[in-house]
């Protein structure tokens, strides 16, 4: 018997969470495609699909609140990467296309209704499925960078890795707990940026309120390597984080 990865046993781990939720999820889903009825901007459905998203990801390992829920859990037939592997699937790929799917709906409906019954006539938008922004310097120089989904989605895959760990890693109010630690993550990452800047490349000056740093050139050499390094880090931000909490699962069964 194979003990470190089944397909068979995730199946079982995934379809065993729809028995135990489906009422729920109806319900939850139903709420969520009205709300996209009612406000279907782009911006305002990122904010939504956001904010939701953690949540649900906060919630995957709640059952570790209680004791004997927590000791269930783990007397489950599966092993760890199966059960982490099936929090990282509902809580991304299918939260993430449930949510896509809701917003379709809600934004084909609310439109509709909107154009029917206050006489209107406005157009489907789908702004946020861009895949690609293309600009035009002058007449010679096109470049073109990820559209608003693809940020989205690695936005999104970034967020639900976060709250995952958080999930596993307190034991209570884990989406504050989090929230929380990212603002002290954050603000002690800031100091450390500020003192870079400063000491690499120029003064910081102080009027008032303002803040400022003088840059000798935007788009130096440097600028553009530190640009691709926080964007290399925040893409095996991700996987690290998902190993992270992959370990702190095993930690549970000690």
């Amino acid at each position: 018997m194979n003990t470190t990865f089944n397909f068979n046993r995730l199946g079982l781990l995934i379809k065993r969470y729809f028995i135990e939720n489906k009422n729920k999820e109806l319900i939850y889903w139903g709420i969520l495609t009205l709300v996209f009825c009612l406000n279907h901007q782009a911006g305002s459905a990122k904010v939504i699909i956001y904010i939701m998203g953690f949540i649900f990801a906060a919630k995957q390992y709640k059952m570790f609140t209680y004791t004997p829920s927590g000791m269930h859990y783990l007397l489950i037939p599966a092993t760890h990467l199966e059960k982490l592997v099936s929090s990282i699937l509902l809580s991304t790929v299918y939260f993430f296309g449930m949510a896509l799917l809701t917003y379709s709906i809600g934004n084909i409906v609310g439109t509709t209704l909107l154009n029917t019954f206050f006489g209107q006539s406005e157009p489907l938008v789908w702004d946020m499925f861009s895949l690609s922004n293309n600009y035009s310097i002058g007449s010679n120089m096109h470049f073109t960078q990820a559209g608003p989904f693809v940020e989205m989605t690695i936005g999104f895959l970034t967020i639900q890795s976060v709250f995952l760990l958080g999930s596993i890693y307190f034991k209570g109010n884990a989406v504050a707990k989090t929230m929380l630690s990212i603002f002290a993550i954050f603000l002690v990452l800031g100091i450390i940026e500020l003192s870079l800047l400063k000491a690499l490349f120029g003064g910081m000056s102080i009027d008032g309120d303002m803040r400022s740093f003088n840059f000798s050139a935007d788009n130096s050499p440097a600028m553009t390597v530190f640009g691709y390094i926080f964007k290399t880090i925040g893409y095996l931000l991700i996987p690290f984080l998902w190993v992270v909490t992959y370990f702190r699962l095993k930690e549970k069964q000690v």
